[in-house]
């Protein structure tokens, strides 16, 4: 039989217990990722999120910072070397957001999401230009790969001088970042 000083020693663990921290389970089984090329990556992550909005990725941070989770993002998972992919992480899924927001004609702009891929972003300038004497072009994209995402092109490639210079007659650019703070 417990004696009265043993059933409150236990009812004070208790109660400090129910006030620790601690992470919310996940709503489902965990999900395992890896890269397109090696299949070497094999990585265990927290929670798989594919958002289609901004607001959507906005609510994934705020949650996942709540949480004290760390947030990795990805697209057409061509990355090597193990960087793609954090464990236990709440991994972004970018390929949600494939979408070409707008195409400024004049100055060779166009607007769009990251998780759209070089062939999709091409066949979309080529559509929205149908008819137009003059048409905006692709000057250059990475290796021989094509299902990349323009979101993973420019984060590898953002110290190119093809992200950093004016756009040049008959040549698309430009990209909109997002902030690290959710917004």
């Amino acid at each position: 039989m417990l004696t009265r000083r043993e059933v409150l020693a236990g009812m004070g663990a208790l109660a400090v217990g129910a006030c620790a921290p601690r992470r919310p389970a996940p709503a489902g089984p965990p999900a395992e990722v890896n890269d397109v090329h090696s299949q070497l990556n094999r990585t265990r992550v927290y929670a798989l999120v594919q958002p289609t909005s901004a607001a959507e990725v906005q609510q994934v941070i705020r949650a996942a910072r709540r949480d004290g989770r760390a947030v990795s993002i990805a697209g057409g998972r061509h990355a090597m070397g193990g960087q793609q992919f954090g464990e236990d992480t709440v991994l972004l899924d970018m390929r949600g957001m494939r979408r070409v927001l707008s195409l400024d004609a004049e100055h060779g702009v166009v607007d769009l999401e990251p998780g759209i891929e070089w062939p999709e972003l091409i066949d979309e300038l080529v559509r929205m230009q149908q008819g137009r004497d003059r048409q905006w072009g692709i000057v250059q994209k990475q290796t021989g790969a094509d299902r990349l995402t323009i979101g993973g092109s420019s984060r590898t490639s953002s110290r190119s001088p093809w992200w950093t210079r004016p756009a040049q007659r008959g040549h698309a650019a430009g990209r909109r970042t997002p902030s690290s703070s959710g917004s």
